[in-house]
C-alpha cells in the first residue's frame, strides 16, 4: 500500500478515536480495539495478522506493566490504609508550600525519579499528586500536568533515565556531559514549563468536562478508611516500602553502570521484584499498626480499581502493535536525511514526528537517535545538544497510542477530554520550551 494512504489511515484512526471518546461518549476500552481493528484492516495488514496484532499487542504490554501497575495501586492502597500518603503530603507542603507544590512536584519526578522506571514512578506519585491538589486546592490539572512534565523530563533528558542513556550511548556523548546538560536543561525546562502549563489550564480547564473520578475508577485516598490503628510508627519506617523498591532499583542502576555482574542485585533490582518487596514491607507494617483484616481491606480496595486501569492500558498496546506493524514509524523516519536546516531543529522534528506517528517517548527519541547518528558529521552540531534536541521532540504530542496517556487518565481521575490538557498539552508545552532552551544553549556551544 502507498505510503500516503497508510499515513491517511492512521491520521484517520487517531481523530475518529478521539472523536468517538470524547463527542460520541463511548468507552474507550471499545473505541481502541475497534480504531485498532480498522488501521490493521485498512492499511492491508488482513483478518489474522490484525487480530494477531490486537491480541499480541494487549499481551506484550501487560507482561511488561501489567504486574507493575498491579503492585503499585495495591501498594498504594496499603500507604494510604496506613495514612502513610497523608503524612508524606503534609510534610510535602510543610516544606514546600501550597502554591510551589507543582513545581516542587515535577522537580521531584524529573530530578530524583529518573533511575525509576516511568510506569513505576506514575504509580507512586499519582496518589501523591492527587493528595496535594486536594489538599493545596490548587486542582489536579496544575499538580498532574507538573508531574507529566517531570516524569517526562526523567524519562528523556536527564541520566540515568532510560530513553536519556539510549539516545547519549547512540551519538557517544559521555555520561558527564549529558548529566550536566539534563541537568540544568532540565530543571528549567521543568520550572518554565510548569508554570505556563498552570497558567493555560487555569483559563481553560473544565471541571464538570474534565474530571471523570467515578468512570475512571482511580482511588480515592484522601481519607484514611482504617480504624485507629492499635499501634503506631515513626514516618521514616512508614515509608520504607516506597524507598526500599526505589532503592534497590537504583542499586541495579548503579551496578549495571558500574559493569558488575552481580545476579541477585539485578534480580531484586527488576521493578516487579522491587515492588513486591515493597508490597510485601506495606503488608507487615499494616498488619504491625492494624491486624490481617486491614491488610485484606486496603488490598481488595487497590485490586477493585486496577482492572479498569490495566484494561485501558492494555488496549493502548492493542492499538501501538498495530502501527507498528503498518510501518508508519519507518515511513516517518524515512523522510529524513542531513539538509541545510538546522541540525537540532531537525532533530527535534524526526523525534516529534515518531512520537505523533507511534506513541511512545523512548521509541521516538531512540529512533531519532538512530536515524541521526550516520549524518552527525553532516549536521555540524554538539552531539550533547542534538541528544537534548531529540529528547526535547520525543515529549511532543502524546496521546491515544501511548499508555501512560491512558495511565494517567485512570490513576489521576480524568476524563479523555482532561488527559489531552494535563498529558499532551504539558508534555507538548514541555517540548517546546526544551527545545527554546537548547537553541538558547547552542548560543554559547
Amino acid at each position: 500500500m502507498a505510503q500516503s494512504l497508510i499515513l491517511m489511515h492512521t491520521a484517520i484512526t487517531v481523530v475518529g478515536i478521539v472523536l468517538l471518546i470524547i463527542a460520541a461518549r463511548i468507552n474507550p476500552v471499545i473505541v481502541l480495539v475497534l480504531g485498532s481493528l480498522y488501521l490493521g484492516l485498512a492499511t492491508g495488514l488482513g483478518f489474522d495478522r490484525t487480530a494477531e496484532a490486537v491480541t499480541e499487542g494487549f499481551g506484550d504490554l501487560m507482561a511488561e506493566v501489567g504486574l507493575i501497575i498491579g503492585f503499585g495501586i495495591l501498594l498504594g492502597a496499603l500507604l494510604s490504609a496506613t495514612g502513610t500518603l497523608q503524612r508524606i503530603v503534609e510534610l510535602f507542603l510543610r516544606a514546600f508550600g501550597g502554591k510551589r507544590a507543582p513545581y516542587a512536584l515535577g522537580l521531584s519526578a524529573g530530578v530524583v525519579f529518573p533511575s525509576i522506571y516511568f510506569d513505576v514512578a506514575l504509580v507512586m506519585m499519582a496518589p501523591i499528586a492527587r493528595s496535594v491538589a486536594a489538599r493545596t486546592g490548587l486542582g489536579v490539572a496544575a499538580v498532574g500536568g507538573a508531574l507529566a512534565i517531570g516524569l517526562e523530563v526523567g524519562l528523556l533528558l536527564v541520566l540515568p533515565g532510560s530513553a536519556a542513556v539510549a539516545v547519549s550511548g547512540s551519538f557517544g556523548v559521555s555520561p558527564g556531559l549529558m548529566v550536566l546538560n539534563g541537568l540544568i536543561i532540565g530543571v528549567l525546562a521543568i520550572v518554565i514549563s510548569v508554570f505556563l502549563h498552570g497558567k493555560l489550564v487555569g483559563r481553560t480547564w473544565n471541571p464538570a468536562k474534565d474530571e471523570a473520578l467515578g468512570e475512571s475508577g482511580a482511588q480515592d485516598i484522601t481519607v484514611n478508611g482504617d480504624a485507629t490503628p492499635k499501634r503506631n510508627l515513626p514516618l521514616p519506617v512508614l515509608v520504607l516500602p516506597v524507598l526500599v523498591p526505589l532503592l534497590l532499583i537504583v542499586a541495579g542502576t548503579v551496578s549495571e553502570t558500574a559493569g558488575l555482574e552481580l545476579g541477585w542485585i539485578g534480580f531484586l533490582a527488576e521493578p516487579v521484584v522491587a515492588l513486591l518487596v515493597g508490597l510485601l514491607l506495606g503488608c507487615a507494617i499494616t498488619v504491625y499498626m492494624f491486624d490481617r483484616d486491614a491488610v485484606e481491606r486496603a488490598l481488595t480496595r487497590g485490586a477493585s480499581t486496577s482492572g479498569t486501569i490495566l484494561l485501558f492500558t492494555g488496549v493502548a498496546g492493542s492499538l501501538g502493535e498495530v502501527i507498528s506493524r503498518t510501518g508508519v514509524g519507518d515511513i516517518v523516519a524515512g523522510m529524513f536525511t542531513a539538509s541545510s536546516a538546522s541540525p537540532l531543529l531537525l532533530a527535534w522534528l524526526v523525534a516529534a514526528l515518531l512520537r505523533l506517528a507511534q506513541g511512545s517517548g523512548s521509541v521516538a527519541a531512540i529512533t531519532a537517535a538512530t536515524l541521526l547518528v550516520p549524518i552527525m558529521g553532516q549536521l555540524g552540531a554538539s552531539a550533547v545538544l542534538v541528544a537534548m534536541a531529540a529528547g526535547a521532540g520525543a515529549a511532543f504530542g502524546g496521546h491515544v497510542s501511548d499508555n501512560s496517556f491512558w495511565m494517567f487518565r485512570s490513576l489521576l481521575g480524568l476524563s479523555t477530554r482532561g488527559t489531552f490538557q494535563v498529558y499532551t498539552v504539558a508534555q507538548s508545552i514541555l517540548s517546546v520550551v526544551t527545545l527554546a532552551l537548547v537553541l538558547g544553549a547552542s548560543a554559547f556551544a
